[in-house]
């Protein structure tokens, strides 16, 4: 695998031989059919590049910067391991999905693993498909839609019988957007696996880092309410609660463009049951959904981070839990959580983890 590259390549790129061989290199080892490698950069790169880039850039540019966005895109997903000799697919398809022609051949390439009558591939999306995975989802959903994205249900139901445990992480994050370095190393380390997560964000913070709050939400994170200076809010009369709920939701939605959908306590404070009855009233008059946890981390007690020594405690409470196929776990923005998540990142892959989307 190719470490690095020395310049840029691509549309307006410097081209230098040695980083356009490798691009090639690694292009190939995710497009469904590959380019004759070369010393020169062709309009049928260019264009590779820039379908690639459509999965996560609202303006491809046909070009790869050194350790930008689409080489860290790209470096995960020639990287990621298959299942059963397939990749994951990088957007959604079926009714209503991007339907980018690699990630549909990889459809039907799953269905016809367990269909008695394959389906006859393709790049296009059919409405044969589109049955298809309608017909798996009524097992499972009052309300099949036809549609498979990334991480999600119906993805995670199609890859079971290749081998997968069944069993989802979602990914949460609270106390952000400050400290915004360890913000932004957490970012990177998410775009490098293609996992999306929650960010509990505190409205004073958003204030504070308006820039830090956007990037979050342009990377494809949901971000949820963690009130605004992070009280007990079981302590709390009912408008000091709706006080500190909605001046969140108004900072978020101004800096981010973004209504939160979830509320997070501070300490996890009226979020179990029985609820606190001000913090239910204020969230259904804020259309807020209360999510707790269930797994802590502990990430921010000594030492710190997601180390080894927290490692037996974490797999504990999984094990506890054994009869739960998804998990929400907690995290918070701090320097040694974002030094730590990419090894954490991998035992819950070797303990059996998926990724879901929020």
């Amino acid at each position: 695998m190719v470490s690095s590259l020395t310049d840029s390549v691509g549309e307006n790129g410097k081209n230098q031989s040695d980083d356009v061989q490798a691009v090639y290199i690694l292009l190939n080892k995710i497009l469904p059919t590959p380019l004759p490698v070369s010393e020169q950069v062709t309009d049928a790169l260019i264009q590779a590049i820039r379908d690639f880039q459509k999965a996560f850039l609202s303006r491809p540019d046909g070009r790869i910067d050194v350790n930008g966005r689409t080489w860290r895109e790209l470096t995960a997903a020639a990287e990621r391991p298959e299942i059963e000799g397939m990749k994951e697919i990088r957007s959604s398809v079926g009714q209503g999905g991007r339907n980018y022609p690699q990630d549909v051949r990889i459809i039907y390439a799953l269905f016809n693993t367990i269909l008695s009558r394959p389906l006859e591939v393709s790049d296009q999306c059919t409405d044969e498909l589109i049955q298809a995975i309608k017909d798996v989802q009524k097992t499972f959903m009052s309300r099949p839609d036809g549609r498979i994205d990334v991480g999600g249900r119906t993805w995670r139901r199609l890859t079971i019988p290749a081998g997968g445990t069944g069993k989802v992480v979602l990914l949460s994050f609270d106390d952000g957007p400050a400290p915004t370095g360890p913000l932004h190393s957490i970012l990177d380390t998410l775009d490098c696996y293609r996992i999306k997560a929650e960010f509990y964000v505190l409205g004073q913070e958003v204030d504070s880092y308006p820039a830090a709050v956007k990037e979050i939400a342009e990377r494809g994170h949901r971000v949820q309410n963690h009130s605004y200076t992070h009280p007990n809010l079981a302590g709390l009369s009912r408008s000091a609660v709706r006080k500190e709920l909605e001046k969140t939701q108004e900072s978020i939605q101004r800096a981010a463009g973004v209504t939160p959908t979830r509320i997070r306590p501070p300490y996890g404070a009226g979020g179990w049951r029985p609820y606190d009855w001000e913090l239910v009233a204020v969230a259904n008059e804020l259309s807020l959904t209360i999510q707790n946890w269930d797994i802590d981390t502990e990430d921010w007690k000594s030492p710190k981070g997601l180390g080894s020594s927290k490692r037996a405690m974490i797999e504990q409470q999984f094990q506890r839990s054994q009869s739960k196929t998804e998990f929400n776990v907690l995290m918070h923005v701090l320097k040694d959580t974002a030094e730590d998540l990419e090894d954490f990142i991998e035992q819950l892959k070797r303990w059996g983890f998926s990724f879901a989307k929020p």
